[in-house]
């Protein structure tokens, strides 16, 4: 071989040592992008952590379980729904494109297509438990019922939907995931006392460290407390002298409905009713802030599911639309109680669970929704929050500009769905959106 020949074969095999290892040169690259950005995060929490020495202090809680719980703790990067901050600090590293992608937002079920939320199999067994539960619990609910005037297949039906009866594992660490939440979660100014609380717990010797186990939201216990619920509303019902959510049924199932009675449930009424619309039913009429007696919306045509009546010590009572799926689902006539329990869990979908499922303990039967849950479009969350936005600049009240389509969101859908000459559904879909945000970018100047 020549000396030309040995050249060009040399620069040859190089070429393609360095086309076979680019791959991983790029890999290696980007691990080595997303290490430092995380450092920088991590040391950014760090600081941020011991800032909030002051308000823990102003609480009750010692250095000594301030340091020991916090000091060293690291972020949670497993969580969903974060927002990660870019640059990492100022003057810190870039987001990369790659940690972005991977942590990309996924629906929660409460926020997804209705229909997938209420799966009969689902709900019958859950209320077959129940049932069971309530038959082996029944001196310890009935004493919860009496006291606090909460219905126990309500009760049940929410420790059945939390954590299928204790059976489902809070699998993260409270303290941690609540800090990670506090610091770059999509709520941040609600998680900052959660965590303080949470301390607190600790510090007060209700449960230890290793015993505050969370979801995801950092909800704990049988029945899913926040630590502000725990404050605010766990009881000591079996009278050992602790409150305790964790490992005592009757203090969790107790608490519960100490939750629930203390924001507003009224003992007198019922969660609400499936309900049939008449023809050309305008569903911008749905929401609490168009509630009206049942009496009244009885004059509207609006009737109870399979000929059953309206009780006539209930015409009286004031109630209010749902329509979680628009007009591509089954309606609903709610109370108050409703509002109550979105105050447990702020989900139209997840009310209508926990009182259906309540309905089915009591019936002592499996009981269909009469009405039928049409398919609907899944739109992105980012996309629906930035139609909300239009509407709202366009003069629209659509509620918390949040990505999820509520109360508010789906009456101004409807308006808007109206003014355009689309069929009225109340309920986001592609064309109505598309129809809207061409109307901004046209209005632009």
């Amino acid at each position: 071989m020549g000396q030309a020949t040995f050249a060009r074969a040399a620069l040859l095999a190089a070429f393609t040592a360095m086309v076979a290892l680019a791959p991983f040169s790029s890999v290696a690259a980007d691990d080595a992008d997303v290490a430092a950005y995380k450092r920088a995060v991590e040391q950014r929490f760090a600081a941020w952590l011991q800032a909030l020495w002051p308000d823990a202090e102003a609480a009750g809680v010692s250095r000594a379980t301030f340091d020991a719980n916090l000091k060293g703790l690291k972020l949670n990067w497993s969580l969903p729904h974060l927002v990660l901050p870019d640059p990492a600090a100022p003057g810190g590293p870039a987001l990369p494109a790659s940690l972005a992608k991977a942590m990309a937002p996924k629906q929660q079920a409460e926020f997804d297509a209705p229909v997938f939320y209420f799966r009969d199999g689902t709900l019958n067994a859950l209320s077959a438990t129940g049932r069971a539960e309530i038959a082996q619990l029944r001196p310890t609910l009935a004493s919860i019922q009496k006291q606090y005037g909460v219905p126990a297949s309500i009760v049940v039906a929410i420790w059945g939907r939390e954590t299928g009866f204790g059976k489902i594992d809070a699998p993260y660490d409270a303290v941690s995931t609540i800090a990670t939440q506090a610091f770059m979660g999509r709520r941040p100014d609600e998680f900052r006392p959660q965590l303080i609380a949470a301390l607190k717990i600790v510090e007060e010797k209700h449960a230890t460290r290793a015993q505050l186990k969370s979801s995801w939201a950092g909800a704990m216990g049988y029945t899913q407390f926040m630590p502000t619920d725990f404050e605010k509303y766990a009881v000591d019902f079996d009278g050992d002298g602790k409150r305790d959510i964790w490992n005592s049924i009757p203090d969790s199932l107790a608490s519960t409905a100490n939750s629930l009675k203390s924001q507003g449930w009224d003992g007198a009424k019922v969660w609400g009713y499936e309900v049939q619309l008449p023809q050309g039913f305008d569903c911008t009429l749905q929401g609490p802030d168009k509630a009206r007696p049942v009496a009244d919306w009885m004059k509207l045509g609006v009737a109870r599911v399979r000929g059953e009546a309206f009780p006539e010590s209930k015409l009286g009572d004031s109630a209010f639309i749902v329509l979680p799926a628009g007009l591509k689902g089954p309606a609903f006539l709610a109370t108050d109680n409703f509002s109550v329990l979105k105050l447990y869990n702020n989900s139209d979908v997840y009310a209508i669970f926990v009182g259906h499922v309540a309905d089915m303990i009591a019936a002592n039967a499996p009981v269909k929704f009469a009405g039928a849950w049409q398919p609907v479009e899944r739109l992105p969350r980012d996309r629906i929050q930035r139609f909300q936005e239009v509407l709202v600049a366009q003069g629209h009240d659509v509620g918390k500009v949040d990505g999820l389509a509520g109360f508010k969101t789906r009456a101004a859908i409807g308006v808007t769905e109206k003014r355009l000459g689309l069929p009225l559904t109340c309920y986001p879909s592609q064309r109505l959106v598309d129809a809207v945000m061409k109307e901004a970018s046209a209005a632009k100047p």
